[in-house]
């Protein structure tokens, strides 16, 4: 029988030496294959952890919005009476017991589930304080429920719900910035092991072909065993560090996104990361319009230039299926966007999807190849990174604009006045410069709304809106400051500039002719009231009650002119 144990090619006798040096080189091969794995599964859960801490974080922000938006609405119907300002009440009131609800399966541990009952406690206390309030004023009038108001029990609640959600949000973002850093670590140690197993897998190769070319010389198998070993140790180092690599720049491009407030920001953003995650590729991102008729491209990288400004869903395969497509070289599905593709490239588009809903499309041109498998598996992961950071941009972009924009008029709304108004105030006391502020109220809005309905009313505020933002400076501020009032902030302007400015927007609004359907609507005048700091008054308050004194003269006066206070 022949004895097929390793022998000394010189002496002929069994070497034990070889023995041992396999065992050592199965043990260092099976510790670097094991590290990088062990490395990248804690980075994965790490991503895992960053996403959950960021979703719990909108759900609190979304309920503090709702309360926000429930107040307001509150307040607006006690003030007013106006039944039109109970909107955003109704709507935030629909959707708290789904946010509640939202919330409940986020909790960890017990000490957030009791912070949570206690959030679910106030928020029913809140509600029906709210609701009580309303009531109030539908049945006795603005004094009863101006009293009920004034008692502050409502302020009690909704300061104690801003303080636990407040708590919540920081903890969150505490535990957001250590998973960041926790990420960072363990990117920089997955690096650090792709280096440490090319040099240890280089050492073991030298070490390695010496012995084996010093004891078996004769024996060419064990030496070509030994080269495919090298081998496959140096693809496995070699893939081990792209790994590291690619999820580095994952995290950078998520940290970037992160920073963004618009979705258009994007073309600044991702031609420097995708040539990074899909080398040798060319492409572009395309993002759904409001209107969810076309896709518009946001961004392109590798000489891309031949992709459309537009793509309709009804144009990409990837779209249809809902899943991604890949078009090889000479295949015959391709999509009509990619054209005739370059030579030697697979087309890859996929559709970019967040909690069920389709964003967007990312479309690549990829070196076709022993290496397509792994660009098409780097291409999925990236849709889904893409998704969840436009998704938070779209929310930070909605949830900015419903809190400081008047939706109907597409001015600020009063939270931003009253917050601009004591900025500007300490501005122009700081340097000593005018500020001028203007009350402006519709001429008989209430005529306009009962003889020709809400929807001429809204026709009319949108119109008059739009005069407003065309006809003041860039670094004056326009306003809905409730109903038919309207408010302009104007830095650094006196009293003759504000008359100036004042008398053109109101020259404009007279000079309007709006329709309604087809009826002409009647002209549309407005009264002005100006305040001017410091003669008219050194705070907000006694300025806002000068600029109203002076409107109230305007009005009293005849209507449609300006009047300085």
């Amino acid at each position: 029988m022949n004895d097929t144990q390793p022998t000394d090619s010189r002496t002929g006798t069994r070497d034990p030496g070889l023995y041992w040096l396999a065992a050592v080189i199965l043990l260092i091969v099976a510790c670097l294959a094991a590290l990088p794995f062990v490395s990248s599964r804690e980075a994965d859960s790490t991503m895992v952890a960053l996403k959950n801490v960021s979703d719990k974080a909108h759900a609190y922000d979304h309920l503090l919005d709702l309360l926000k938006d429930a107040e307001t609405g509150q307040r607006g119907y006690v003030i007013t009476g106006d039944a039109s300002f109970l909107a955003p009440y109704d709507s935030a009131t629909a959707e708290m017991p789904d946010a509640l609800r939202r919330l409940a399966p986020l909790a960890d541990g017990p000490d957030e589930r009791a912070t949570q009952a206690e959030i679910d406690r106030y928020v029913h206390l809140k509600l029906d304080e709210l609701a009580r309030t309303i009531a109030l004023r539908r049945t006795d009038g603005l004094p009863a429920a101006a009293a009920a108001v004034g008692d502050r029990t409502g302020k009690t609640y909704m300061d104690r719900l801003r303080a636990l959600i407040g708590d919540r949000v920081d903890a969150l973002e505490r535990d957001r910035h250590t998973l960041r850093d926790r990420l960072a670590t363990t990117l920089g140690y997955n690096t650090l092991l792709g280096i440490l197993a090319s040099a240890a897998s280089a050492l073991m190769i030298g070490v390695a072909l010496y012995v084996v070319r010093r004891s078996l010389r004769g024996r060419a198998q064990a030496a070509d065993l030994a080269r495919r070993q090298a081998e496959d140790h140096a693809e496995q180092a070699r893939a081990s560090q792209a790994r590291s690599q690619r999820l580095a720049v994952t995290a950078e491009m998520l940290q970037a996104m992160d920073s963004l407030t618009r979705a258009d920001e994007l073309r600044d953003v991702l031609p420097g990361f995708l040539p990074q995650l899909l080398p040798g590729s060319a492409g572009a991102v395309y993002l759904y319009r409001h209107s969810r008729d076309f896709l518009q491209r946001v961004a392109t990288w590798g000489g891309a230039v031949h992709h459309p400004d537009l793509v309709s869903p009804a144009q990409c395969w990837s779209l249809r299926f809902g899943r991604m497509h890949v078009a090889e070289p000479g295949a015959g599905l391709r999509c009509p966007h990619c054209g005739d593709g370059a030579p030697g490239h697979a087309d890859l588009c996929v559709p970019m999807i967040s909690q069920g809903e389709v964003l967007g499309l990312l479309v690549a041109s990829v070196p076709a190849g022993p290496d397509s498998a792994s660009d098409q598996a780097a291409a999925n992961a990236i849709s889904e990174q893409l998704a969840l950071g436009t998704s938070n941009i779209n929310l930070r972009e909605v949830l900015r604009r419903q809190s400081t924009v008047d939706e109907l008029t597409g001015l600020y709304n009063r939270r931003y006045f009253d917050e601009t108004l004591r900025r500007e105030l300490f501005r122009a006391e700081r340097k000593r410069a005018a500020l001028a502020l203007v009350m402006i109220d519709l001429d008989h809005f209430k005529r306009m709304n009962d003889t020709y309905g809400h929807e001429a009313g809204d026709i009319v505020l949108r119109a008059v809106g739009q005069v407003l933002r065309e006809g003041v400076r860039r670094s004056d501020v326009a306003c809905r400051y409730g109903g038919e009032e309207l408010v302009l902030v104007l830095p650094e302007c006196d009293a003759a500039a504000a008359v100036r400015s004042a008398e053109t927007i109101r020259a404009t609004i007279a000079a309007l002719e709006l329709h309604h359907g087809d009826t002409l609507l009647p002209d549309v005048t407005a009264s002005f009231g100006i305040a001017v700091w410091p003669a008219n008054g050194d705070d907000a308050a006694t300025l806002l009650q000068a600029a109203d004194r002076a409107l109230y003269t305007a009005k009293h006066a005849g209507r449609n002119r300006v009047c300085t206070a």
